[in-house]
């Protein structure tokens, strides 16, 4: 399939419905409004709400009917950006080749655009139908985000340093800082077509088998070309792994991704299958 396109397609569609829910940068309070914007537009990968998409025609459903937790996971991962870059935690100073959310518009106004945005997720998701869905979709993404989930694999991140780093420690900051909002994605838009419970089990591991992949990539894209990882990335995956090792669990992680797509026949299981394809190829 032509999977560039297909990608181009479904973010164009997200991109067009988030324009149109997010408040106008003329509604007060401007700043604030303005500073979600900035986060969210213009589009970065939008893999998530692809995925999410993707995973509704993979149950045999239109994918249009994920389009509220589409929007409302790339909603909740800008607003993860905009946290992540803050000072108090990874401390850096651009996002998408321009500068972070609390450089354009202070610290403050960042933490509130962030708090907004994800405040924004969940009322999107509480407008699906029938509302028993909405609801295990609420479930879904806020376990996604806790203690548990992406705000835990943060605090670990942050603790790196303080003892020498383990692949245990790796692991466990790449499942719930990354590949725990792709599970919530794969599995939301499941929820969205209509899937039974065999079917959300199976894509709950595809979405987890994805996010690993693409971070442990990430960090081979990150490698310098002395081919030695940045120790200050206390998270990377090449500090605890060679990188024949590296590839090696994202062609394992893969397969484990396509094999979970078994019990799928709707025709968003070849986009699926072909985002897996593309992630293994991407650092090549």
């Amino acid at each position: 399939m032509d999977l560039q396109n297909y990608i181009a397609q479904k973010t164009s569609f997200v991109d067009a419905r988030l324009d149109a829910e997010m408040p106008g940068e003329d509604a007060a309070p401007r700043v604030l409004h303005k500073a979600m914007r900035y986060a969210v537009f213009p589009a970065g990968k939008r893999l998530r709400p692809v995925v999410c998409m993707a995973a509704a025609e993979a149950a045999g459903a239109d994918g249009e009917t994920a389009v509220l937790p589409a929007m409302a996971v790339e909603l909740f991962h800008s607003y993860t950006l905009i946290h992540d870059d803050l000072p108090c935690m990874d401390d850096d100073d651009t996002r998408r080749g321009k500068p972070a959310c609390h450089v354009e518009f202070g610290e403050a106004n960042a933490v509130l655009a962030g708090d907004a945005l994800q405040a924004l997720a969940f009322e999107l998701l509480a407008r699906h139908q029938p509302p028993e869905c909405a609801a295990r979709m609420v479930a879904e993404l806020a376990h996604a985000a806790g203690s548990l989930g992406v705000a835990g694999g943060q605090v670990e991140d942050l603790a790196l340093g303080d003892e020498p780093t383990t692949a245990e420690m790796v692991d466990y900051i790449h499942l719930h800082k990354t590949a725990d909002l792709f599970c919530a994605a794969a599995t939301m838009g499941a929820m969205a077509g209509r899937a039974d419970d065999r079917q959300l089990e199976a894509m709950s591991r595809y979405g987890t088998s994805l996010g690993l992949m693409f971070q442990i990539t990430d960090d081979l894209l990150d490698l310098p070309p002395s081919g030695k990882p940045d120790t200050t990335d206390g998270a990377s995956y090449l500090l605890v792994h060679d990188i024949d090792a590296a590839r090696a669990r994202t062609r394992s992680l893969a397969d484990e991704a396509t094999t979970a797509l078994a019990d799928f026949t709707g025709p968003g299981k070849d986009a699926l299958a072909a985002i897996v394809e593309w992630v293994v190829r991407r650092e090549h």
